[in-house]
């Protein structure tokens, strides 16, 4: 060969290299479209990026990162109670620079150190983290797309305090009639009462978030009790359904840094206070939501008074009449929900 074409062909085997390299900096396992293959080679790569790397430098990401982890543990194992409530003191990284992740074509898999769970590694699939790892670390089929401008009027649907046994499957059928789907923050102490509602929740297309265990306000608790609050319902909700809530809301609304802390998981508040738990009275509520509505508003409602079941129908009915569609918080928010972040509709988030 000669010298002429020895150049070529190593410029070529540059700009391939260099063309690959801005996509992803990191090795993958060709073996791990369903599971979970580490290999040697894929381990070396990882050293060479952090948690900054992936995310941006965004502590909000890394939270939600920590908190994807705990839950994905607890659906991949058969947990207790007590060790659901103990998910909190998992060794999680909290700091950018920390490098104890595996990326591949499927998973992000973290590396734990020794703890309670005898578990050393958890497989987070990136279909989970669309949004939170940057683009160029993942395949593109999981790509972050920046959903386009439209016309569309959108809300969420939200409901507190369940679940109850009569009022609760009432609800579920009426949100079935109209396909309509809404997020159920629920207490604990409800939800070990009843479960199989919370499942039927599940089953219908709805999701549960974390609405404390008997509904004190967080920010006048011990920080040890109001990580209590929110352990145990996540177990309740876990024992019945075999996930942890997503989202959290706390009480009355009321929340603060130190609390918010505690648990690396968006708090979803809202924008239009139904007031059914004031009016009782499902013609009251209807003309109260009707007239506050905006697009992307998040409406609080309660599933425990049966006027606030009542009212549901015509709300429903007239918000689609006015051309709205009725979606879930993600969607509503156009991106991820991310831990530390309060979210009252869409482009109303607030850090602390």
């Amino acid at each position: 060969m000669n010298r002429k074409k020895s150049f070529i062909i190593a410029g070529i085997a540059i700009l391939s290299f260099l063309a690959f390299s801005t996509r992803t900096n990191y090795q993958v396992s060709a073996a791990d479209s369903s599971t979970p293959t580490v290999t040697k080679a894929t381990k070396k790569a990882a050293k060479r990026l952090t948690y900054g790397d992936i995310t941006n430098h965004n502590l909000h990401r890394l939270g939600t990162i920590r908190q994807l982890t705990r839950s994905q543990l607890a659906e991949s194992n058969k947990l207790t109670g007590k060790q659901v409530q103990q998910l909190i003191n998992l060794p999680l990284p909290k700091r950018l620079t920390a490098k104890n992740f595996t990326l591949s074509q499927a998973y992000l898999t973290i590396h734990l150190t020794k703890n309670a769970y005898n578990v050393k590694d958890v497989a987070i699939p990136l279909s989970k983290l669309t949004g939170i790892i940057l683009n160029r670390y993942m395949p593109k089929k999981y790509d972050y797309v920046k959903p386009k401008t439209t016309n569309r009027k959108v809300v969420s649907l939200t409901f507190d305090d369940g679940p109850d046994p009569t009022l609760t499957p009432k609800l579920l059928k009426i949100l079935k009639r109209y396909n309509v789907h809404a997020t159920f923050f629920e207490v604990g102490s409800s939800v070990i009462k009843y479960p199989s509602i919370s499942r039927d929740v599940l089953k219908y297309g709805n999701q549960i978030g974390n609405h404390s265990w008997n509904h004190p306000q967080l920010t006048t608790l011990t920080t040890a009790k109001a990580q209590r609050q929110i352990a145990l319902t996540d177990a309740a909700v876990y024992k019945a359904t075999g996930t942890i809530p997503a989202y959290i809301r706390p009480p009355y609304g009321a929340i603060n840094s130190r609390v918010a802390n505690l648990f690396d998981r968006p708090i979803i508040q809202w924008s239009v206070d139904s007031r059914d738990w004031s009016y009782l009275n499902a013609k009251k509520t209807e003309s109260h939501v009707l007239s506050t509505t905006r697009n992307g508003s998040i409406i609080l409602m309660h599933d425990i008074h049966p006027t606030s079941i009542a009212a549901v129908p015509t709300i429903i009915r007239t918000l689609k009449k006015r051309g709205y569609t009725f979606v879930s918080l993600p969607t509503l928010n156009q991106k991820p929900l991310l831990s530390g972040f309060q979210y009252f509709g869409r482009n109303d988030f607030r850090g602390f």
